[in-house]
């Protein structure tokens, strides 16, 4: 990252955003005599929270009683354990696909350079090695600034 002239702050976002993924991981749901979710060991929210600068309070609130829409008026829905499992691997997911597409933009725009000559990012991953090319005229992904 700093080859390729990413700035310490840049740096300790995507940093951050990778450690939040990993400790969604660890959140674990249990339900209560209901069959609705809470979370209990509020110790991993907090790390979670902490690392993306969110309140704890919220997040746990979002996750096993969000608020949703019915006609005109707001109302909070509890979720199952299975449902929380579900948005935190969703949240996870989205999180890592914002970030990889930050990045690979960030890239594109570190290597610009006025020659006419190909470039390319190649990634290996799980499913094989990928050439990503450089492509000026078209926006690989669409993301919400960090």
């Amino acid at each position: 990252m700093d080859v390729m002239g990413f700035s310490a702050d840049e740096q300790l976002n995507f940093f951050r955003i990778v450690a939040a993924i990993l400790h969604l991981g660890n959140v674990k749901p249990t339900a209560d005599k209901e069959d609705q979710a809470q979370i209990n060991d509020i110790s991993v929210a907090e790390k979670v929270c902490h690392v993306l600068g969110i309140p704890v309070a919220e997040f746990i609130k979002s996750l096993c009683k969000p608020v949703i829409k019915a006609g005109k008026d707001w109302v909070a829905s509890a979720r199952t354990v299975e449902q929380v499992l579900y948005s935190t691997e969703a949240l996870s997911r989205t999180l890592y696909e914002r970030s990889f597409g930050k990045l690979v933009e960030r890239i594109n725009a570190a290597i610009d350079t006025p020659k006419a000559k190909s470039n390319f990012i190649g990634v290996l991953d799980i499913a094989g090695f990928e050439i990503f090319e450089v492509c000026y005229d078209i926006l690989f992904w669409e993301l919400i600034d960090f």
